[in-house]
């Protein structure tokens, strides 16, 4: 325990008992609203592993770590599944599941809640247990396993962590995610439906990122291997030179009487790995060499061109199409921005009904409706920035998401 600093480990105490009450409230009510916390206290408790994001935005929930260690100091009845490989996580899932479809069906609110609860947390634990380890693989191939130091050290861890890599990835892909949808093939509320989906698309996500950290591991230990061959030439180099010091070059033989003349004034020797296009002398070599490693090309056959008749027909003009009730929406988003006002879809039905009349026109309420809809989805992202629209309706009966509108409010943004 001496590794670890004093000051941080009070500083995390020191932070969990000055939010005692917040972290309460999230473990009891199961989450919190976090636009009633400030930013800094947010970021500094989910920097400090106390809080995570709930699924929906911005309600926070406490950890995992931090939910088992109170529900175990709390005598309370937790999770006893060991998450050790994703089958047995699949497995959890599925008879969580079920007992939330029983627990639902049965209109069991209390149990529904609890196992819902439960797949929660269950989902974030597999998901950041599986993360964490895929970021601890990736931070060992970009920091080349620093946490060793000989070369021979980084080609073992290397090739443990290519090992395991290899057989989590054989794991994954004998799971068929999409299987997962039937958990959902039901009438099961938005928000499970929301979890299980979430999960399934990080699950395709997972498999691609996986596949790509092997393959930055099979590179790395290629160079890793590499330069441990190297080395190994050099100290064996290194090696011979200690023993037979008579190949040691005395760094002052250039005051040597005995030195030849010759090498001591020889100019430097001029040694390419490339050719010098631009000397001449090289260039008649140089064309026959290229000419006698060029590949004769094989020529293909000619293929006649295909003909076709052009139309050169006269462009006919066609008179563009009026509409008349989609002139009088216009007229209607024209009355909320001259006006100021919020306009009512049915009042101005209403009013209009005479004028329309005399022009022999007439449209039922409900697709006047449906149209001054439809036309404010087809304005432009500037229209619709200076406009807003209100939608007047009551819950379908029997549904949770289904609403029946009776009017459509267009009003002029502040």
């Amino acid at each position: 325990m001496a590794g670890y600093d004093t000051g941080d480990v009070a500083e995390l105490l020191k932070q969990i008992g000055s939010n005692a009450a917040l972290l309460a409230d999230a473990y009891v009510y199961g989450s919190i609203a976090g636009d009633q916390l400030e930013a800094g206290k947010l970021n500094l408790l989910q920097k400090k592993g106390l809080l995570r994001p709930d699924d929906e935005p911005g309600d926070y929930r406490v950890t995992a770590e931090l939910k088992r260690m109170l529900n175990r100091l709390m005598r309370k009845q937790s999770s006893y599944r060991q998450l050790t490989d994703m089958g047995k996580v699949i497995d959890a899932l599925d008879d969580t599941v079920q007992d939330f479809r029983l627990s639902t069906q049965s209109n069991e609110q209390d149990d529904a809640e609890y196992y819902l609860d439960q797949l929660d947390d269950l989902l974030y634990e597999a998901k950041e247990n599986l993360n964490v380890s895929l970021d601890n693989m990736h931070y060992a191939i970009t920091s080349q396993f620093g946490f060793v130091s000989t070369l021979s050290a980084k080609v073992r861890e290397n090739e443990k962590a290519l090992d395991y890599a290899q057989k989590l990835l054989t794991e994954l892909q004998q799971i068929d995610p999409e299987a997962c949808y039937e958990w959902a093939n039901w009438a099961c509320p938005v928000d499970f439906a929301r979890k299980i989906s979430g999960f399934i698309y990080w699950f395709k996500q997972i498999l691609g990122r996986l596949r790509y950290i092997i393959d930055n591991m099979r590179l790395s230990l290629f160079r890793l291997r590499r330069d441990e061959k190297q080395a190994s030439l050099l100290r064996n180099m290194a090696r011979y030179l200690r023993k037979h010091p008579e190949f040691e070059i005395n760094e002052a033989i250039f005051e040597d009487p005995n030195l030849i003349k010759p090498l001591k004034f020889a100019p430097p020797m001029k040694l390419k790995s490339y050719v010098d296009v631009h000397n001449t002398a090289v260039e008649e070599p140089l064309i026959r060499l290229v000419q006698a490693l060029r590949k004769q090309s094989v020529p293909g056959s000619t293929r006649e061109r295909e003909t076709s008749v052009v139309d050169n027909s006269p462009t006919e003009n066609i008179i563009a199409q009026h509409d008349y009730f989609e002139e009088q929406v216009e007229h209607l988003f024209e009355q909320a921005i001259t006006t100021g006002n919020v306009i009512s879809a049915i009042s101005y039905w209403q009013q209009s009904i005479p004028a329309w009349a005399k022009s022999s026109q007439d449209i039922a309420p409900k697709a006047w409706i449906e149209l001054v809809f439809s036309c404010y989805c087809k304005l432009t992202n500037e229209q619709q920035d200076a406009l807003d629209i209100k939608m007047k309706g009551e819950l379908v009966n029997g549904t949770s998401a289904n609403y029946s509108y009776r009017d459509v409010h267009i009003l002029l943004k502040e």
